[in-house]
């Protein structure tokens, strides 16, 4: 299932023009989406005299790159929406987009999709769960080994530190762990035990450790309202997991499921 991203009349042709600076090709485009691996070609290294609209080409056609292969990924796994460049004229415009509230509906919608009997595949940012199920389910995860340094970066220190989920990059000791086996997994799933679960995977001492960027949103974490990625509308209910942020869990109230309600939330 496909979504229909932004308006209906766009002219690709000008958005691509006037944003990357050629026009949609006519051989790469495949209903409204362009080849990401194309992107790469056509935007290599960046040259070393490149002036200030070359620099903001090649950082849109980046950050395309990112939003469909990683934040807002089809099951194509390899075609972005070419609508996503609407919102990446204006970067000064583009970071008070609320990115973190899309891509989470956007997983949201995927899980749904994927737990329907006829699901073979999931689509979307799923980095984000299986980084979720590891903090939560330590009896899923692999055996953190030896860390492996990455080489010194040059001028590392004009970099942002990087975020929790950083710590699984490095290696990791994968002997007496069951990969990939799908049977197995299952198993484990349904014989856990509560004290197996992780409630609080990041407490207090934790947050306080992280980079400012990723607690900058902390005045709205438990905050309940719908998420929003064109079509798509998912409710976030941070009530139903109170244990997460260190709270006492109450019993959640019921909550209306009728589809009027998305339609007049969209």
């Amino acid at each position: 299932m496909d979504y229909q991203f932004g308006r209906v009349d766009q002219d690709y042709d000008a958005l691509c023009l006037t944003q990357l600076g050629f026009p949609f090709p006519e051989n790469n485009r495949t209903g409204g989406r362009i080849q990401i691996r194309q992107l790469s070609r056509w935007f290599p290294n960046l040259p070393d005299n490149a002036n200030d609209v070359e620099v903001q080409r090649y950082a849109r056609a980046y950050i395309l790159q990112l939003l469909g292969g990683t934040l807002f990924a089809d099951k194509s796994n390899n075609l972005v929406y070419i609508t996503y460049l609407q919102f990446l004229e204006d970067f000064e415009a583009a970071r008070q987009y609320s990115w973190g509230s899309a891509t989470l509906a956007h997983l949201y919608r995927q899980l749904c999709l994927a737990a329907d009997i006829d699901g073979a595949e999931i689509a979307g940012p799923v980095i984000l769960l299986q980084l979720w199920a590891w903090d939560r389910l330590p009896f899923l995860a692999p055996i953190m080994g030896n860390v492996l340094r990455d080489p010194v970066l040059e001028n590392e220190e004009l970099f942002p530190p990087p975020p929790f989920g950083h710590r699984w990059k490095h290696a990791l000791e994968t002997t007496g762990a069951s990969m990939h086996v799908l049977t197995k997994y299952r198993e484990m799933i349904d014989m856990q035990k509560p004290d197996e679960v992780i409630w609080e995977p990041y407490p207090e001492a934790v947050i306080m450790d992280l980079p400012a960027y990723c607690s900058s949103g902390r005045a709205i974490w438990r905050t309940r309202a719908p998420l929003i990625f064109f079509c798509v509308v998912e409710m976030y209910h941070p009530d139903r997991v109170m244990r997460q942020f260190g709270l006492r869990q109450m019993i959640p109230p019921l909550q209306s499921t009728n589809i009027q309600v998305c339609i007049r939330l969209t």
